[in-house]
């Protein structure tokens, strides 16, 4: 069981019933099932690394550090298949992460640096020279799909089809 604070804006009314200002609320919630927060980092000594806290195994690299370019949010999921149909690390099961397992894996205080040399909140174990941006399987709309910054922890949605910012998908499965 885990605990994630979220931050909820809503309108304020005052006893008139006029809207005064905006008040901000903060909360908890019980989340149960995985923990929200990356653990200890261990090196499977096959191209992928495992993630204690969260039971995860992720892609040591990305695709960016294999295919030396950006790929759209289509050419991430055939990324994956062919990674699959190589039995990558051993397993076959690999899939584009969620916004929220991105999220739990960045820390700005890690010292991975990506393919630019900045640095961009990674745990060690991971392979420096990446990607600064990840596509996730969040999709927004038919057209649109979530994808990660790390360098700033940043979520923003592109065209699926478009790859104007060198975006790659590091891969990741349930241990």
């Amino acid at each position: 069981m885990s605990v994630k604070m979220v931050k909820m804006r809503r309108p304020f009314w005052n006893a008139t019933g006029f809207r005064t200002g905006i008040a901000v609320f903060f909360f908890s919630i019980i989340l149960c099932g995985q923990p929200l927060h990356a653990g200890p980092i261990v090196d499977n000594k096959n191209g992928a690394v495992s993630d204690k806290g969260t039971g995860l195994m992720w892609q040591m690299g990305d695709s960016f550090l294999e295919l030396g370019k950006g790929v759209n949010w289509y050419e991430a999921l055939e990324y994956v298949e062919g990674k699959n149909a190589a039995n990558f690390a051993g397993h076959n099961d690999w899939r584009i992460p969620t916004l929220d397992e991105l999220n739990a894996l960045w820390d700005s205080a890690l010292p991975t640096r990506n393919k630019d040399d900045e640095a961009i909140g990674l745990p060690k174990g991971f392979e420096a020279g990446g990607s600064y941006w990840l596509w996730t399987s969040n999709e927004r709309g038919l057209d649109n799909a979530w994808y990660f910054g790390l360098g700033q922890k940043e979520n923003y949605f592109n065209l699926k089809d478009l790859s104007d910012l060198d975006q790659g998908v590091k891969m990741v499965r349930t241990q």
